[in-house]
């Protein structure tokens, strides 16, 4: 650590990399408690020498300095202070005419974690912010499981094989399959398919599933026996992630409790439900129309990523999608093995659950790995949205991703009252927020005659009568895109809306 480094963290106080100690004569006790936190997370710099005074931290020094540094290295070398080496490197800084003492604690190999003291696992430390807590069972059972070398979604599990596995699922995917791989073998049985890839395995002469098999695979029986708790929840808030939560905490709600396959086409059905899709031309291989949603291929890999990378033995918490009126926000179990240098470069990396991924990419649904970040990031900010963003929290074991549509409210302001006067590309790239995208929808598909919301929910294939209300007709009657037949009297059972000439110009543009 150079003094201009040190001069700098001083001035920025305590965060998640960086640990101030007074010790001036002798290494406190809390110091091993920070090597602990630091090694299972992102690694970081221990500073001895530093008080903190009222709100700033100021450099008092080391008065013996020898003493401290070899009784910290030493203390740590030693077989009984922390379960593995640490590769610390250490630095002596002057400031003021007082000595420093500057220690980085490198992140420890996957598979020597948790890092613990005295022996004992249960004093496990993960850091928060700018403090060190003691690790809880299930952090410390989230640090075991990515320690094994035998990755959990390669391990049998322990089900009756005839009642594993759902036909559905396993021919959606062979079907998908020889489409993107043609040239296998189409009329081996489907276990034969399943051991060829792997997922199926042979023990004392009998096929067993993978974890993996039950996970992408697997029967609504078998799922529920190997993780306790839903595959996804996706919920769409009318709201800015910042706003307060309203009384309707979420307009529409799915929670999935199905194997990957069926969670993913459930995803993708509902996701065409609530975006936009506008006409763009016909596609040369299908001839059928292509109305594909802007923004899909960077949803898809970052929902794939998500399937893909969960942390599937982590039976306390569950993976989340919401969709705010300001941002796509997706929140996983299980960090992303890798540091943060290597997340955007290309190339191979480790992955939580190999063979689930691998069944991904055998029909190019997510991008070769090492380059779905880089690819999210250049499409999205192409498609005028700001850069996605996205947290790899070490310590509490998870991986956050936002993928913003407005800046701010101001923003969003200035984006809805010009947005219907632009040309059909420039709609379809920034129509994005919750509201739009239905209202959007609902003129798109709108009939030339009046009609009621009976025959406009079974336009849109529609069953959640109050969320279409709310959603689709009060939003299209608030930007003056429909009327109503009978505006005064609202709730006439022979109520009918037409489409307004605001109306017509935003369906010219879509349609």
């Amino acid at each position: 650590m150079t003094k201009e480094k040190l001069i700098k963290l001083l001035k920025a106080h305590e965060w998640n990399d960086v640990e101030f100690k007074e010790a001036r004569r002798e290494v406190p006790k809390s110091a091993y408690e920070t090597v602990s936190a630091f090694a299972n997370a992102n690694g970081g710099w221990i500073v001895f020498g530093v008080t903190l005074v009222k709100d700033d931290y100021q450099p008092v020094g080391v008065e013996l300095v020898d003493k401290v540094q070899n009784d910290f290295l030493s203390a740590l070398r030693a077989d009984n202070k922390v379960n593995h080496d640490i590769g610390v490197k250490e630095s002596l800084i002057t400031i003021d005419g007082k000595s420093i003492l500057a220690f980085y604690i490198p992140e420890a190999p996957r598979h020597h974690k948790p890092i613990y003291l005295h022996g004992d696992i249960r004093q496990t430390f993960i850091r928060r912010g700018g403090g060190d807590q003691k690790a809880s069972m299930p952090e410390i059972e989230r640090l075991l499981r990515d320690s094994n070398q035998d990755r959990w979604d390669g391990q049998i599990f322990d089900f009756p094989l005839e009642e594993a596995l759902d036909k559905k699922s396993i021919h959606w995917y062979r079907s998908h399959f020889y489409q993107v791989n043609p040239g296998h073998d189409e009329d081996i049985s489907d276990n034969d398919f399943l051991y060829e890839w792997g997922y199926l395995v042979k023990q004392s002469r009998k096929l067993r599933p993978t974890r993996a098999a039950i996970m992408l695979f697997g029967t609504s029986t078998a799922i529920h026996h190997i993780i306790p708790r839903p595959t996804l929840d996706v919920q769409w808030i009318p709201t800015d992630i910042d706003d307060p939560q309203p009384e309707m905490r979420w307009l529409d709600r799915v929670v999935y409790e199905e194997n990957i396959i069926k969670t993913w086409q459930g995803l993708v059905a509902k996701y065409y439900q609530y975006e936009p899709r506008p006409f763009t031309g016909i596609d040369p291989h299908t001839m059928m129309r292509d109305d594909t949603p802007p923004g899909y291929r960077v949803f898809r890999e970052a929902a794939i990523n998500l399937l893909i990378h969960q942390d599937y033995g982590d039976h306390s918490r569950k993976a989340v999608i919401k969709f705010y009126k300001d941002v796509v926000w997706l929140w996983n179990p299980g960090d992303v093995f890798g540091n943060y240098a290597n997340l955007m470069e290309p190339g191979e990396k480790e992955a939580r659950n190999p063979k689930i991924a691998a069944a991904f990419r055998r029909l190019s649904l997510c991008e070769q790995a090492g380059t779905g970040l880089r690819m999210m990031k250049t499409q999205w900010v192409e498609l005028g949205h700001p850069e996605p963003e996205y947290v790899n929290d070490r310590g509490r074991k998870a991986f956050e991703f936002k993928l913003p549509l407005v800046e701010s409210k101001k923003d969003e302001k200035s984006y809805q009252k010009t947005k219907v006067d632009k040309s059909t590309a420039q709609v379809t790239a920034q129509v994005t927020a919750q509201v739009t995208a239905q209202v959007s929808k609902l003129i798109l598909y709108f009939p030339d005659k009046p009609a009621g919301i009976a025959e406009l929910m079974q336009l849109l294939n529609l069953k959640h009568r109050k969320t279409f209300l709310y959603n689709y007709i009060k939003s299209a009657l608030d930007g003056g895109y429909i009327e109503m037949t009978n505006p005064d009297s609202p709730r006439a059972p022979n109520q009918k809306y037409t489409i307004t000439e605001k109306g017509l110009k935003l369906k010219e543009q879509l349609a």
